[in-house]
């Protein structure tokens, strides 16, 4: 692990991931708190090692052990910080959503389950 990975990692689990997260929900009514919940517990990373370990097989890249390096020590990282996060966050944003809540938000509206293929 070096300070570089450090840097990496936080960039990642933050800007690089939550900013996507927020792009995708313009347009549909969500409230800042709950872009935020979802950037934050958006989507993961685990398949990102098994992804590495076929680039650094297949490709050969120059660096590829370390890129490899990289992404497994984001993605332990990511473990730790969204499992220690996970019942304090919600249990804030359910506490926000209670407080904040209305019938008319976006975040009210049932969702219908999407069939099965």
């Amino acid at each position: 692990f070096t300070w570089r990975i450090g840097v990496y990692a936080a960039v990642s689990l933050t800007i690089v991931r939550m900013v996507p997260v927020a792009l995708s929900m313009v347009g549909v009514g969500l409230k800042t708190p709950t872009v935020a919940f979802l950037g934050w517990f958006g989507p993961r990373g685990l398949a990102s090692i098994l992804f590495g370990l076929f680039v650094l097989e297949e490709a050969a890249l120059p660096g590829g052990e370390e890129a490899l390096r990289v992404v497994i020590w984001t993605v332990m990282i990511s473990v730790l910080l969204h499992g220690a996060t996970a019942y304090p966050l919600s249990q804030r944003y359910g506490s926000w959503f209670r407080v904040h809540g209305r019938p008319d938000m976006a975040e009210a509206q049932e969702v219908e389950m999407m069939p099965t293929r």
